[in-house]
């Protein structure tokens, strides 16, 4: 699997093309960036799916752009459904951007195995950050995509709405626990980090 990392937006938020077998999957398209076309047209690859950490405004931007030019589907989890076509929920009401607002998700993501074409994941719901937050684990590869769960040496803010920081550590717990310690991980902001790496040297964990 070849992996390519886009970063955009004021949040300088993390999107990521997953490509296989000459398909591709998105992961959280935060804006309208052309880079995540150029890459999918230089591969000729086909967009499967794009899957959707969690429904804030810096996570969701391109969504619409890339499904309407790729006709792909999006998978989100049911408790942020209201979210895509909400700027107060999603929150670019209040930082200052467009209102995003996008259509609802074709596919509703439910914790367990998920297959996508080529892609074989396992679906971890792991809120805290928002109610919906989940990581898409790919144990063949040993690598994780969880959004705003956790960062190198850090963790994500629960301040905004739905958010919890209890809720978020026993995610965090839950991941030390199921997930092997050299998993790495693909945030939704910043550089890749091991969750070896965060156990030792992370100050919230």
């Amino acid at each position: 699997m070849e992996i390519v990392s886009i970063t955009s937006g004021i949040a300088s938020e993390n999107g990521y093309l997953l490509f296989q077998d000459g398909k591709c999957l998105v992961v959280d398209p935060g804006t309208e960036d052309m880079r995540f076309f150029d890459e999918i047209e230089q591969r000729d690859a086909q967009v499967e799916a794009i899957l959707l950490t969690h429904a804030h405004f810096d996570h969701i931007g391109g969504v619409e752009m890339l499904r309407r030019f790729t006709s792909a589907p999006v998978y989100l989890h049911q408790k942020e459904a209201k979210w895509l076509a909400n700027p107060d929920l999603n929150g670019s009401s209040k930082f200052g951007v467009p209102p995003v607002k996008v259509k609802p998700a074709e596919h509703t993501l439910q914790p367990g195995p998920l297959a996508v074409g080529p892609f074989k994941m396992h679906v971890l719901e792991t809120p805290g950050h928002s109610p919906g937050s989940v990581t898409f684990y790919f144990k063949d590869e040993r690598i994780a995509f969880a959004g705003d769960l956790l960062f190198k040496q850090s963790v994500g803010r629960t301040d905004l709405h739905g958010g919890d920081q209890d809720v978020l550590m026993r995610s965090i717990d839950r991941i030390i626990a199921e997930l092997p310690h050299d998993t790495t991980f693909y945030p939704g902001h910043g550089p890749t980090t091991t969750l070896r790496q965060e156990i030792k040297q992370n100050p919230f964990f």
